[in-house]
């Protein structure tokens, strides 16, 4: 195995104001590395970063438009969490989808070759990429078919990360995040269903007819992945899958969040499931693992602090 890289000692985190940025932060903080965020808060929340605001420079940016060069100078890593996360939302916003994923990607990338050429750069992918998915294990090798824009632009993202790589040199990877969930999420499934169960004890609607599979990740488990790819990968532009390896029902994970509020609601299914979401989507990490990646919260154990958070403030 390589052994591990040293800790960035000056990091800049595009998204670090959102749910899974903020907690990347933290945990950089904690290993004593400089941390600046960029971020046009169009969706991340500043109050995310309240337990740290004074250690992190924010840098109100949006990486479509406007140039981040001088914000990235010195870096020696870049974490891009930045984009438009939205799958149904992508099907009828396509042009601003592709604008925050794909553009804002590239123009991260020229930023970069010219501003901090040395710098590792990890890009948040996604599992959107497989599209409707599969009955095995997605592998990184398998052919991507994405069902939605957010995937289509997410794969145009990850052929730039690895062009960038193998023509200018640049230290690169993508990580395909597969559904993340934990503290501070405000949005998708899981905080979907805490949301419906703490205003309908008694009866839980599930889009779909309940049997749509999800391997969810603990966001402590995704910054660990950041942390481990950053530190211990070749960085030429390869892709790796980031998720428990727990796949689990939609209705299976309802019964699991309802038994951790103390609920006991009647599920009532919708039957329909929205425009390029997709069945079946469980991973195979066995490239990451190869790192030294170990998911740091099973599953049960995740939900249980979850649903803590949420009882608090969700």
């Amino acid at each position: 195995m390589k052994p591990p890289a040293a800790e960035p000692r000056r990091a800049v985190v595009t998204g670090g104001a959102g749910f899974i940025g903020s907690h990347l932060v933290e945990e950089l903080l904690r290993r004593d590395a400089r941390v600046t965020v960029i971020d046009d808060l169009s969706s991340g929340r500043a109050d995310n970063l309240s337990a740290v605001r004074d250690r992190v420079d924010l840098e109100q940016l949006d990486l479509a438009r406007e140039d981040p060069r001088p914000v990235l100078a010195g870096a020696d890593a870049v974490f891009h969490l930045a984009g438009y996360a939205d799958i149904p939302r992508s099907v009828h916003e396509p042009r601003r989808d592709f604008e925050k994923n794909a553009l804002a990607t590239l123009n991260l990338l020229e930023a970069v070759r010219e501003a901090a050429p040395g710098a590792r750069v990890l890009f948040a992918s996604s599992a959107a990429v497989y599209g409707v998915g599969s009955e095995r294990p997605l592998r990184e090798d398998d052919p991507p078919a994405p069902a939605a824009p957010y995937g289509v632009s997410k794969m145009a993202a990850e052929r730039y990360v690895e062009v960038y790589a193998r023509l200018y040199g640049l230290r690169t990877a993508s990580l395909r995040l597969f559904p993340v969930y934990g503290p501070r999420l405000r949005a998708h499934v899981v905080y979907d269903l805490m949301g419906k169960v703490r205003d309908d004890p008694d009866e839980l609607r599930i889009e779909g007819d309940g049997t749509q599979v999800r391997d969810f990740v603990h966001v402590s488990g995704a910054v660990e992945a950041f942390l481990t790819v950053a530190d211990r990968a070749p960085l030429r532009g390869e892709t790796y899958n980031v998720a428990s390896g727990e796949p689990v029902t939609i209705r299976d994970l309802a019964a699991m969040i309802c038994e951790r509020m103390g609920a006991r609601p009647r599920f009532v299914y919708s039957g329909a499931v929205a425009s390029g979401v997709s069945q079946k989507w469980a991973a195979d990490t066995d490239r990451l693992r190869a790192l030294g990646y170990q998911p740091p919260l099973p599953l049960a154990e995740g939900l249980r602090g979850t649903v803590e958070w949420f009882r608090k403030e969700g």
